[in-house]
């Protein structure tokens, strides 16, 4: 997981220079790496023709920081199906860091002894990312990164979502919900992680100026089972929250249950675009809000590289900022045919999406 550097301001004001942009470099906007409206190119700044054109089949590398959700897997899913179909990919050699550093700085040098002719990574944190990217840069190898850094790293292309507005679009949420006042609960994910930070940042910046208090901040680690007992634990203990604001929708299905099996009035809590998260709103009639984070990215990363290998321009950085889902959409996104593993929007073609998902 990475950082989102952008505030909204800077953000729509980048969206705008490249939507002025267009008419001079529409070529870069050829290129699909997701269908419209789930990604936006960020700056006017593109590749040159031709700049990392090589003759296939090419061997591309993965370093991604670890695992721990569904949301992941579906990401590093929709990220090797994606290469499956590319026939100039030969080799797709993909490493996973545990998210341990060391080990993250081990696989990609690994790597790049390996002379992969593309890098895609998933730092755990910048600090841990920007080194190994700038190594890999000096070395002409094209970056392709799943992260928002800026002029900060050299990487060829960025791609990246959720972040500080994923936290304010559901710390808004809750300052609507509650009228701006109340006690808060928050569960964030992975602690050191940057997007994990950057979740956080947005939420404070959401309720900054209101009375709204945070009076309890756990990690949950973006998992149901730690989450679960966390959750039972602030229940049983008698604490007071008005309102619960989570870093990601698996610790939120659990502490619904938690309120479900302990007999606990439901109270405002934020979501995430995760089937089973919908199933639970659906039926538990909570009151939520689920911002959008694609697993899709996974395979825009793969569209990318196979971008930059064939010469094809992209601009430097993309960025993925759906609406929200609302109570009115709920119907429109939630499929009761799919397992709880599943989330949307996805890259997979249906088929896929049922053969992997379908409940049995």
């Amino acid at each position: 997981m990475t950082a989102f550097r952008f505030h909204w301001k800077k953000t729509f004001a980048m969206l705008a220079l490249a939507g002025l942009a267009g008419a001079q470099v529409a070529h870069a906007a050829d290129v699909e790496l997701l269908p419209a409206g789930l990604l936006t190119a960020t700056t006017a700044e593109q590749t040159k023709p031709g700049q990392y054109r090589k003759a296939g089949p090419w061997r591309i590398g993965v370093s991604w920081a670890g695992m721990g959700n569904s949301w992941i897997v579906q990401l590093i899913a929709e990220m090797r199906h994606a290469a499956a179909q590319d026939k100039n990919i030969g080799e797709f050699l993909f490493t996973e860091a545990n998210w341990q550093p060391a080990k993250q700085v081990a696989d990609v040098e690994d790597l790049m002894t390996k002379k992969v002719d593309l890098l895609i990574i998933g730092p755990i944190s910048q600090a841990v990312g920007a080194p190994l990217i700038e190594k890999a840069a000096k070395a002409g190898i094209p970056v392709v990164t799943l992260g928002s850094y800026g002029r900060t790293v050299p990487s060829t292309t960025e791609i990246w979502a959720g972040g500080r507005i994923f936290g304010q679009q559901g710390g808004e949420f809750l300052r609507k919900e509650l009228g701006g006042k109340g006690n808060l609960w928050v569960f964030r994910g992975i602690a050191g992680v940057d997007e994990e930070q950057q979740r956080y940042d947005g939420l404070k910046k959401a309720i900054e100026g209101s009375n709204l208090k945070i009076t309890n901040e756990v990690f949950g680690d973006w998992n149901y089972a730690k989450s679960k007992q966390i959750c039972e634990n602030l229940v049983l203990s008698g604490q007071q929250g008005d309102g619960i604001w989570f870093s990601g929708a698996e610790m939120t299905r659990a502490c619904i249950d938690v309120f479900k099996e302990t007999g606990k009035p439901l109270v405002p809590m934020t979501g995430e675009a995760n089937n089973g998260f919908l199933r639970v709103w659906k039926n538990a009639g909570v009151k939520t809000v689920a911002p959008i984070v694609t697993p899709g990215l996974g395979t825009a990363v793969v569209r990318a590289s196979s971008a930059l290998l064939k010469g094809e321009p992209l601009y430097r950085s993309y960025f993925s900022m759906p609406t929200p889902i609302a109570r009115d959409q709920l119907d429109k996104f939630y499929r009761p045919e799919l397992n709880d593993s599943y989330w949307m929007p996805t890259a997979l073609p249906e088929a896929k999406i049922v053969e992997t998902y379908r409940t049995k």
